[in-house]
């Protein structure tokens, strides 16, 4: 945990200014005096009397007959009060030197550093997540089950994302809301806990979730989710924001990833473990850098000689070899055949890991590179059954649908995958632009082409060439070529080729390469021969 400091009380003062000036601390007006009355109470030396009673009658206005084991209000309210100055330092007070914290266990206010703590642990391996039983508020006496159902709907999402380690239902319900995560920390080795509350009025319910660093307590992301309460549906909605809650914290780029991530940010090798190479690989994912292939490769292959059975390092391993096949990028393995060592990787990932779907992605683009475009839908869908909040899978199977023009199954894939993951690579709006291309809407393809990101491969260039002629934007089109062709010198003589191998429908090719002349490639022959 972070270590209370020796701070002046007009820095103190100052701070509970800026909170209570911030729109982002989203705390009702008795908590914005609930917070004053402590800080100024803690800074006159009177912590003696922070107590629910005192609070009760003195800032929450009841009488003098409270009693705090009958009327759990001020136990209640300091709850939402914590959430809130959590909130608010995961927005404006993350940059602040100072922080205010009310401890779980008291309602005395602490003044701690609010610099981040320097990380001392090795990432050896997949994050550990615990889910708390989570607080449930108000009357939930129409649907007892609801904040218990919610806590192992949540468990089960996070666990299709076989690159967690989360803890099971009843360890999760041992666990409430307001335990010390420390403590948490050391008693299970969990690097995170998931926590919140639930809510349940006559027209809705509202769910409040915190992602906490385990080791030092700090939040590390929060979000609430309110739905409109209809009876019949409340399983299906209390799911639904369980899904969703799953994504935002577990996917490729979500929060864990990417707190993950920034830990690993400036260390040594030696400090790193395998995990590491995993989180390196996201990182390549992300653009195709093919300056970053060979580095990551070799750090994937040093995590798996170090642990043969890390499935997730073996798919990922996989994926980084079907790259360097499908986009020619140079790898420091001349004995080595890329797409045999692709597909090797991806089967032995799936042997160890049958329900990781990561594991069946990695398998169903190996088989789409090497000409097998039924087997490698086969393995994508597969992904896509064992989770269906693997954002990428989503996105990635739309988009090879959307090389195909199977038009009504891609589209929903790519708008539900960029719908629920906005931060994940731009590679796959590829998809959007073929689609809009097709049906000759070039400012939307344009719109799609320019957000693809992936200068070190030749389809975002191509794709913004060919839109950008339909629409008479010569010069955007030939810069767009010249990038292309320095990814490619010889990519006209070869389009048809490269694009038929990658199961473009031969409509689309012809569109493709008659935009491309107009763009100003050479393109040998005439209609799709190249």
């Amino acid at each position: 945990m972070q270590e209370e400091q020796a701070v002046s009380t007009d820095a103190v003062r100052a701070e509970l200014k800026r909170i209570l000036a911030s729109a982002h601390f989203d705390a009702s007006d008795r908590n914005r005096s609930f917070l004053s009355y402590v800080v100024e109470e803690a800074l006159e030396g009177r912590t003696d009397r922070i107590k629910a009673y005192i609070i009760a009658t003195e800032v929450f206005g009841r009488d003098p007959t409270f009693d705090p084991q009958v009327d759990s209000i001020v136990r209640i309210e300091a709850g939402r009060l914590r959430r809130s100055l959590e909130r608010y330092y995961l927005t404006d007070g993350r940059v602040g030197r100072l922080r205010i914290d009310i401890p779980r266990g008291g309602y005395a206010p602490v003044f701690v550093s609010n610099e981040p703590a320097a990380p001392h642990h090795l990432l050896k391996g997949p994050p550990q997540v615990l889910v708390t039983a989570f607080e449930e508020e108000g009357d939930q006496s129409t649907f007892p089950t609801f904040t218990r159902g919610f806590t192992r709907a949540l468990i089960v999402a996070l666990t299709r994302f076989t690159g967690l380690r989360v803890f099971g239902a009843e360890t999760a319900l041992r666990h409430p809301s307001d335990v010390d995560p420390g403590d948490a920390g050391r008693e299970l080795a969990a690097d995170y806990l998931v926590t919140g509350q639930t809510a349940l009025q006559p027209e809705g319910f509202t769910v409040d979730v915190l992602l906490v660093e385990a080791k030092t307590g700090r939040a590390v992301w929060a979000e609430s989710f309110e739905r409109r309460l209809r009876p019949s549906e409340i399983i299906a909605l209390r799911n639904e924001v369980a899904n969703r809650v799953a994504r935002a914290l577990a996917q490729p780029y979500g929060a864990i990833q990417s707190d993950r991530a920034r830990d690993a940010e400036g260390r040594a090798p030696e400090a790193l473990g395998s995990y590491a190479a995993v989180l390196q690989f996201y990182a390549y994912w992300r653009t195709f850098d093919r300056d970053m292939i060979e580095s990551v490769r070799v750090g994937l292959e040093r995590a798996v000689a170090a642990e043969p059975d890390y499935a997730e390092a073996l798919a990922c391993l996989s994926l980084v070899y079907c790259n360097a096949f499908r986009y020619g990028h140079r790898i420091d393995a001349p004995d080595l055949e890329p797409d045999e060592r692709a597909m090797a990787l991806a089967g032995r990932a799936v042997e160890l890991a049958p329900q990781s779907s990561l594991a069946h992605y990695a398998l169903g683009l190996s088989r789409w590179f090497s000409a097998d475009a039924a087997g490698g839908l086969e393995a994508l869908e597969t992904g896509r059954r064992l989770n269906p909040n693997d954002t990428t899978i989503l996105a990635d199977l739309g988009q090879r649908y959307a090389m195909l023009a199977r038009w009504e199954e891609a589209l929903p894939l790519l708008e539900e995958s960029y719908s629920a993951n906005p931060a994940q690579p731009g590679g796959y709006r590829v998809g959007f632009f073929l689609w809009h291309f097709a049906h000759g809407r070039f400012e939307e393809a344009l719109a799609a082409a320019r957000l693809i990101n992936a200068p070190s491969v030749p389809y975002g260039h191509l794709a913004v060439a060919v839109a950008a002629a339909e629409l008479g934007l010569r010069e955007e089109a030939a810069e767009a070529v010249a990038a292309l062709l320095g990814v490619d010198p010889d990519y006209g003589t070869r389009v048809a080729a490269d694009l038929e191998s990658r199961h473009v429908a031969p409509e689309l090719i012809a569109l493709l390469i008659a935009g491309l002349r107009k763009a100003g490639l050479a393109v040998p022959g005439k209609g799709t021969e190249a």
